[in-house]
C-alpha cells in the first residue's frame, strides 16, 4: 500500500538539452514566417477574401525550400 503509484522515470528519459543560439532550419524559420503572417494580417483572416500577395510570396518561399530540401533529399543534383 506505500507503493508510489507514479515509479520515478529514469535519470536518463529526459530529451537533450539545446543551446538557447541554436536556430531552426531555413524551412521551419520560412513556415513560421507564413504563419506568423496569418496570425496578423486582416485579409488572410477573412474567409471570404482569401491570403493577401504576402502571404502568397511566404507560402512559395517556405514551399520552394521544401522541394529543394526533398531534391537534396533524393540525392538530385541542383
Amino acid at each position: 500500500m506505500d507503493e508510489p503509484t507514479n515509479p520515478p522515470s529514469p535519470a536518463d528519459s529526459r530529451p537533450p538539452l539545446v543551446a538557447a543560439h541554436t536556430r531552426l532550419s531555413p524551412i521551419q524559420e520560412a513556415w513560421g514566417a507564413y504563419a506568423r503572417h496569418q496570425l496578423h494580417c486582416r485579409q488572410c483572416a477573412d474567409l471570404d477574401g482569401g491570403p493577401c500577395l504576402t502571404a502568397g510570396q511566404l507560402r512559395q518561399v517556405w514551399e520552394n525550400l521544401t522541394r529543394e530540401a526533398f531534391r537534396r533529399l533524393a540525392g538530385e543534383s541542383v
